[in-house]
């Protein structure tokens, strides 16, 4: 039988070309930017309208946190049923922004996206209604989102 351990012996240059490029490979794929994911904002039609200025919307809480929440759009319908229990909010809007890859006020912090300066309307591309199922529960419109 013949010995394949040759066949596996790479030059030494060879092998620091490897090396520095799957260093290379990892490094692109750990600083990879997650802009350019489409997130969601709840909100309520209260909170809309009256927290908008110079079409910059920016929620109450910003002035003690100093961002906004986004979500991705699996975690939308727990949010809305744990912020907007009951009757809190009448009318709720889910505010759909895929936001660019150069946009440094976008910070994630594990898997929760924030947004660090009020969010310019434009840059919405859905706003969608809500709409509570026969247990006074938030759920997801069947649009497309």
């Amino acid at each position: 039988m013949q010995n394949n351990k040759s066949y596996f012996n790479l030059s030494a240059s060879l092998k620091r070309l490897l090396a520095g490029g799957c260093l290379l490979l990892s490094f692109l794929v750990s600083s990879a930017s997650v802009a350019g994911t489409t997130l969601y904002h709840i909100v309520s039609e209260q909170e809309l309208a009256t927290l908008t200025k110079d079409n910059v919307y920016t929620p109450l809480n910003f002035a003690k946190e100093g961002y906004i929440h986004f979500s991705k759009l699996s975690l939308i319908p727990y949010y809305a049923n744990e912020l907007y229990k009951g009757e809190s909010a009448k009318k709720l809007f889910l505010l759909k922004v895929t936001f660019s890859d150069d946009d440094k006020n976008l910070k994630w912090i594990g898997d929760n996206p924030d947004y660090y300066i009020g969010l310019d309307l434009s840059m919405v591309e859905q706003k969608t209604q809500f709409i509570k199922d026969q247990n006074n529960q938030w759920i997801l419109p069947s649009q497309d989102l």
